[in-house]
């Protein structure tokens, strides 16, 4: 009885301990923590709306408004959508007639040398200028199609297609035409 009382007790002094350090390294990362991703997000809205000079949160962390001199030039949204391996977190530009100023792939898991492809330039830039009803993928609809599928990433393809159609479509109070 008394070893099981030791045991115990050394279990939980070691347990406060790893707590207690938690928590200090926790409290010393948070601000350069939360200062990086307020870094990466500022440099992800700027690349994908390069023409803003200022932008204004109009949905907490979802939807800001660009604007350029003060004037609103359009809009970047931050969506995510269930890829092949797991969520793909993604933010894009719309300038004020609706067409695409940029995409820039945030976080994923999909598949190295697959799926991750849609980090690429070349896979995103077949993005720019199109609008929603231009979002279909050529592998899905060959007369109407304009997006190029990602050799061997159908799947991943298809889910970045989809969340910035349907992110459109939302903002812009459209009924979805279906997936394509």
């Amino acid at each position: 009885m008394r070893d099981f009382i030791r045991m115990v007790s050394v279990l939980f002094i070691v347990c406060g301990l790893a707590a207690a350090s938690l928590a200090v390294v926790n409290a010393i990362t948070k601000e350069p923590i939360a200062g990086y991703e307020k870094r990466y997000r500022d440099a992800a809205l700027r690349e994908v709306f390069p023409d803003a000079d200022e932008f204004l949160n109009d949905e907490p962390d979802r939807v800001w408004e660009a604007l350029r001199e003060g004037q609103k030039t359009g809009h970047v949204f931050l969506t995510q959508v269930q890829g092949y391996s797991g969520p793909i977190t993604l933010m894009f530009g719309t300038d004020s007639s609706g067409a695409i100023t940029g995409l820039r792939i945030l976080n994923h898991t999909e598949t190295p040398g697959l799926g991750a492809k849609i980090t690429t330039a070349q896979f995103r830039d077949q993005f720019k200028n199109k609008r929603s009803q231009q979002l279909i993928l050529s592998k899905d609809d060959s007369a109407r199609g304009q997006i190029h599928a990602i050799t061997g990433a159908t799947f991943s393809t298809r889910a970045v297609t989809k969340a910035l159609r349907s992110r459109l479509e939302s903002f812009n109070g459209e009924k979805s035409e279906g997936d394509k």
